[in-house]
């Protein structure tokens, strides 16, 4: 044979994981596999790691566990080696096998379309796990990157297009040693149960059921990678820019997202949970279904728990997609001339006195202009500087707080006036006022001023609060 340019070799290592689950038995593979690699003088990594005891540990089943060791395993090796690739052994057959197994369990398009010959590498920390959405905790077929995984590394499946028996007969001809594992025939794991009892009288039929089926996967993976692109494009549509929330949020339109029809409504909503990356291998239909709940009339200010720490809240016309934060409700920050900078709550605050009462209109028709840019009013507010005390606290709301603000004939819950002026009720918690040391409300970014420190005119010195989100 003409031999590779040296450039041309690809650098090849050999890793196997043992499950520690047969006994003698896997250690003996992963020994076959150790020799094999040193007969053709690869570099090789062999470890073992007990799955049954991690899975007890992780209140999980012993193949899910064993598979993310296995490919938490796989990834490390391939980073430690400087490999960009993890080839693994998933033949024609496996994906017939997967097919049927994710159309037993109500799969949709997207888990029918199994496995990807390329497919970026497997992170359960970060993965989206369409595989529980679809119906299988077998191997992961989606389309779509988990969003943190490591940047380089990719899983591939060169052998999806030879069947099983191809690979088996190929290395019976050239007398070619291989090993079994005897757990392929346990009837207790559904898909031994697919191999040895659907497949067969499925062969009968059509004797190329297994390109059949691997076929029609292949089309509905075509099929599902144009309906994400366009998900994707309309979920961008549905985006609300300069919302009221913290740069951690992504805000939808409600309108935008209820103008679709049905199936694509739920294709956006699991990219808008991809976008934010909500993960952990534990998004499922369930979830999907409850956060549409959220597009009825009447769901405003109702919330969603998610894995991951994820929260979709529904906000008036808009969907939020955010982590959750702890509740804050205890942080407390004093502002003064002195001291006139100050952040809290999610909010940098700027506080000058003593300022002429002639820029009155110009502190007014700034506000406005603020207004027609962000969508809502008063993010800054001109005071009589005498009214007010030496230093101001801002602190989130307590409840039952109240007060008498310009436009209001009486007072008013402070919790009221922020469902008026549209603040998200998911920061209403921790949504920061401005307070006199005795606990008297003076303003709050987004509502109006208390009427008895609000400034009306020229005639005396002013004192300018102004806020902005960060």
């Amino acid at each position: 044979p003409i031999p590779h340019p040296p450039s041309l070799i690809p650098h090849l290592h050999v890793a196997h994981l043992d499950h520690m689950l047969r006994g003698r038995e896997s250690t003996d593979d992963a020994e076959f596999v150790r020799t094999l690699a040193e007969r053709f003088d690869l570099n090789v990594t062999v470890s073992s790691v007990d799955v049954r005891a991690a899975a007890e540990e992780r209140g999980r089943g012993i193949e899910e566990t064993a598979r993310e060791l296995r490919y938490e395993f796989l990834v490390r090796v391939a980073r430690e080696t400087g490999c960009d690739r993890v080839a693994v052994g998933h033949t024609m057959t496996d994906q017939a096998e997967t097919f049927i197994m994710r159309l037993i369990r109500g799969a949709g398009s997207r888990g029918l379309a199994a496995m990807r010959p390329v497919v970026r590498a497997h992170t359960f920390s970060c993965d989206i796990a369409e595989q529980q959405r679809s119906g299988g905790a077998e191997e992961n077929g989606s389309s779509a990157p988990p969003p943190l995984c490591p940047p380089a590394v990719f899983l591939i499946r060169p052998l999806l297009c030879i069947t099983r028996e191809e690979i088996e007969a190929y290395c019976r001809d050239r007398k070619l040693e291989f090993r079994t594992d005897v757990t392929n025939r346990d009837p207790r794991y559904t898909r031994n149960r697919i191999r040895d009892e659907i497949i067969p009288p499925m062969t009968a039929i059509n004797p190329r059921v297994v390109e059949s089926l691997a076929r029609a996967a292949e089309n509905l993976a075509s099929d599902q990678d144009a309906l994400d692109s366009l998900s994707s494009t309309l979920l961008n549509n549905a985006r609300v820019e300069g919302s009221k929330h913290d740069n951690a949020s992504e805000v939808y339109s409600v309108a935008v997202i209820l103008d679709q029809p049905p199936g694509m409504r739920r294709r956006m909503i699991i990219e808008a949970l991809r976008v934010a990356r909500v993960a952990d291998g534990e998004i499922s239909s369930t979830h999907v279904s409850e956060v549409e709940t959220l597009l009825r009339p009447a769901a405003s200010g109702k919330r969603l728990s998610l894995p991951g720490g994820f929260e979709v809240w529904r906000e008036f016309n808009t969907l939020v997609v955010k982590r959750s934060v702890v509740d804050s409700a205890e942080y407390q920050s004093a502002i003064s001339s002195v001291d006139s900078d100050v952040t809290a709550g999610e909010f940098s605050f700027t506080f000058r006195r003593g300022v002429p009462g002639a820029t009155y209109e110009s502190v007014i028709e700034a506000t406005r202009r603020e207004r027609a840019r962000i969508g809502f009013d008063w993010m800054a507010v001109a005071l009589l500087d005498c009214n007010l005390p030496d230093h101001l606290i801002i602190r989130p709301r307590r409840s039952g707080e109240r007060a008498h603000v310009i436009g209001q004939r009486r007072t008013k819950k402070l919790k009221n006036l922020m469902i008026d002026h549209r603040i998200p009720s998911s920061r209403r918690a921790n949504w920061p006022i401005v307070t006199t040391p005795d606990g008297r409300y003076i303003w709050s970014p987004g509502l109006p001023p208390a009427l008895e420190f609000t400034a009306v005119d020229e005639s005396q010195p002013l004192a300018i609060l102004r806020a902005a989100a960060i």
